[in-house]
């Protein structure tokens, strides 16, 4: 019997700060903010449901990014990977830069969708111009290559640079010093001077993690 009266007093409590969780969100207008709260504490149906009210209701890119993540991910619900991209889409087309990385990195892969390099770079190089160091690095290596953008040394070094700076350093470091090897030394000094004087262009540059 102490068991069961445990278990029970459990249920009341979840059951209890579910409803608070509830009635919090209820308070002002779902966003991708509220859904996370929900998230953290345990709450994934309803952190699902806030989220796409977000979307639904008021266009919440970050919103459609989380749930593009989520439907990718799988951690709690289905895998569903038409649905990652339609939110994934939405996020992206929406300005969000988490979004463009990971819409890129479909078309990348060909995850879902026809593998498509210059989709990607369209997407990445989107992302990297609101500061996503991960997109920065993706666009550089496309940049050095010539792969789904016009070949551009000196952008590959400013990119790989600006990925080293943002946060990213652990690959680009290396892809920096290779790929100056190959660059005199007015290029180098050009696309260090590119580098300087990048200015992150949108509102939606944010942490990598989330």
């Amino acid at each position: 019997m102490l068991v069961s009266s445990l278990l029970m007093a459990m249920f009341f409590a979840v059951t209890l700060a579910g409803a608070g969780a509830a009635a919090e969100t209820a308070a002002g207008a779902p966003n991708e903010a509220s859904g996370h709260d929900l998230y953290r504490r345990g709450f994934y149906e309803e952190a699902i449901a806030e989220w796409k009210r977000a979307v639904e209701e008021n266009g919440d890119t970050g919103a459609a990014f989380r749930l593009g993540e989520e439907y990718f991910d799988a951690k709690v619900v289905t895998r569903d990977v038409d649905t990652a991209l339609k939110f994934l889409r939405f996020g992206a087309e929406g300005g969000d830069a988490r979004a463009q990385q990971d819409l890129a990195t479909m078309y990348d892969n060909g995850w879902g969708v026809t593998k498509d390099t210059d989709e990607a770079a369209k997407w990445y190089l989107a992302a990297a111009l609101q500061g996503s160091a991960v997109a920065q690095y993706n666009i550089a290596t496309m940049y050095e290559t010539g792969t789904g953008v016009e070949q551009d040394i000196e952008k590959a070094y400013m990119y790989y640079l600006l990925s080293i700076e943002g946060g990213f350093p652990h690959f680009a470091t290396t892809e920096l010093e290779n790929v100056s090897q190959a660059m005199t030394a007015q290029q180098i000094k050009d696309a260090t001077v590119m580098a300087r004087q990048f200015k992150p262009v949108g509102e939606n540059i944010v942490d990598e993690d989330g």
